[in-house]
């Protein structure tokens, strides 16, 4: 029989499609792409729209809840459909969305908390393109205060010491008008000072009638109110909310409806103030949940007590012995007067809003507007136990100790750092002036809150407008090289310390530096390493 030979080419295509009939079938992979999303709509995260206040003071909300719709709040690019930016200015007259604005303004140029306060950590400090502006004139003219962004992390903490020191200084004051009382016509001088911090004293004298009159003029530090206001750089404000208020407004212009129903005295209320077509841009209970997550972050901490804790990598013995060193310096010039390295904290417990304080550290005139935010019936949570890790230590007779490095007083710094504008004025919990007397508590050009150093080592630039590039350079601008006499008001209350520090050898200033870098802003990583 004869055989018929195939041609090669059609055998190779018979062969393969018998071995593909053969072979398991094979999965074709799609590659996992990300889908465009094309519609649009407001970028604000929350599912269920805004947060209320009653929901929140009914106990429906845990405070994880607040804290995570707080993050997902201040962490947004908000858009123009959630009301981001302003259109038009108090007078009325427009302005692009994102724009230097005149009176009163500064640079309305973020979408997010998060896009300022994001360096070295979420929630931390920011880098010097962060610095924004002020104009207390409010004329749209230089000169302006610039002012650097500071870190969020500890801010209940500086508060709830805050609210302690003001409850001593006021029973201080009670007790001086007690003793003037039973003693007509005598003045009752008392020494006003809480956990080894001196304020000065006050005057107490009483009338034939009983009325008691003080005498403020000796009071150092604080404002005559005698309440202790721990945020910002000029020691002006009070409590944690108002620069969530404020800043969202000032900054992003997102505009919270607390602020929105107590308009200036000369303006009605205005539900859309700032032009932009959206109201109720953030409401109450929003406000409420930004404050729980800023006030809920890390507390900064030395390098020593991170390796303690397992967080970083322990230090060589040659390392910790020049921390020791820089410690040591700190101390001998005279740095921790006013940069006290451990204070106590009796009560961890944060609340929002709080009767703690004598009733200054909440927005009065909210609580009387919205009885949602109810300081009977607050957000809890403590410093100890709930706060991001890591947290303060426990004090072992009850409390904590908090490791700040500052004295939540105000302090003259001398002219070469003084503002460039007149004074600026302090800000009570309800966001009005503070008046004593009848009259608006103003607060010097020279005059600043002594800033906490712990997590100064890694928050740069320095100082409250960011001249300073290095920690050396901040200690330096303390004073000058030939400075006015004692006495004089030009003269900073830190130039002995800084003139002590200048006459260091350069191997003691560098020592002291490393301590400094040593005090640490840290976050560590979550279970996905994001952070």
């Amino acid at each position: 029989m004869q055989r018929r030979v195939l041609p090669a080419c059609l055998s190779l295509a018979l062969g393969l499609l018998v071995a593909s009939r053969c072979a398991p079938e094979r999965e074709e992979t799609v590659p996992d792409l990300p889908v465009i999303d094309l519609s649009t709509g407001p970028a604000f995260p929350l599912e269920g729209g805004h947060l209320e206040s009653a929901s929140i003071a009914s106990g429906q909300w845990t405070f994880e809840q607040l804290f995570d719709a707080g993050e997902a709040l201040f962490h947004v690019p908000f858009n123009g459909l959630d009301g981001v930016g302003i259109a038009r200015l108090r007078d009325g007259s427009t302005i692009a969305r994102f724009s230097v604005a005149p009176a009163g303004g500064g640079m309305v140029s973020s979408q997010s908390c998060g896009e300022c306060h994001n360096t070295p950590f979420a929630a931390a400090a920011g880098l010097a393109t962060t610095n924004r502006v002020n104009d207390p004139n409010e004329d749209g003219l230089p000169p302006f205060n610039t002012r650097s962004t500071t870190s969020l992390f500890g801010d209940a903490v500086v508060q709830l010491l805050a609210q302690e020191i003001t409850e001593d200084l006021h029973s201080i004051r009670d007790e001086a008008a007690r003793e003037a009382g039973e003693s007509a016509g005598t003045p009752v001088r008392k020494s006003l000072s809480s956990k080894g911090i001196d304020y000065g004293a006050i005057v107490a004298t009483a009338d034939d009638a009983g009325e008691v009159a003080f005498d403020v003029s000796g009071v150092r530090g604080v404002d005559p109110d005698l309440v202790v206001r721990p945020i910002g750089w000029k020691g002006d404000v009070p409590t944690v909310r108002v620069p969530v208020v404020g800043a969202s407004a000032g900054l992003m212009g997102m505009q919270a409806e607390e602020l929105l129903w107590f308009p200036p005295p000369d303006r009605e209320v205005d539900p859309d103030a700032d032009g932009d077509g959206v109201e109720r841009e953030l409401s109450v209970g929003d406000v409420t949940a930004m404050t729980i997550y800023t006030a809920a972050q890390e507390v900064p901490q030395s390098l020593e007590r991170l390796a303690e804790l397992g967080l970083v990598a322990a230090p060589d013995e040659a390392t910790l012995a020049e921390i020791r060193r820089g410690r040591s310096a700190f101390e001998t010039v005279g740095c921790a007067a006013c940069h006290i390295p451990e204070l106590r904290l009796a009560n961890t417990v944060f609340e929002e809003p709080t009767l703690r304080g004598n009733g200054n550290y909440y927005n009065q005139r909210l609580a009387e507007r919205d009885p949602g935010y109810d300081p009977e019936r607050p957000v809890r949570f403590d410093v100890l136990l709930d706060s991001q890790e890591p947290r303060v230590e426990t004090h072992p007779d009850g409390g904590a100790i908090i490791r700040m490095y500052g004295d939540l007083r105000r302090h003259n710094m001398g002219q070469h750092l003084a503002d460039p504008t007149g004074p600026e004025f302090s800000i009570t919990a309800s966001f009005v002036p503070t008046t004593v007397d009848g009259e608006v508590v103003v607060i010097d050009p020279t005059a600043f809150l002594t800033p906490e150093l712990w997590g100064v080592g890694n928050t740069g630039p320095w100082l409250h407008d960011g001249r300073a590039g290095t920690l050396e350079e901040a200690v330096l601008l303390h004073g000058v090289d030939d400075p006015p006499v004692v006495g004089d008001p030009g003269r900073s209350d830190a130039q002995e310390s800084r003139d002590a520090f200048a006459a260091l050898s350069n191997e003691e200033r560098r020592s002291l530096v490393i301590f400094l870098l040593s005090l640490r802003t840290f976050s560590p990583p979550d279970v996905t390493g994001a952070r």
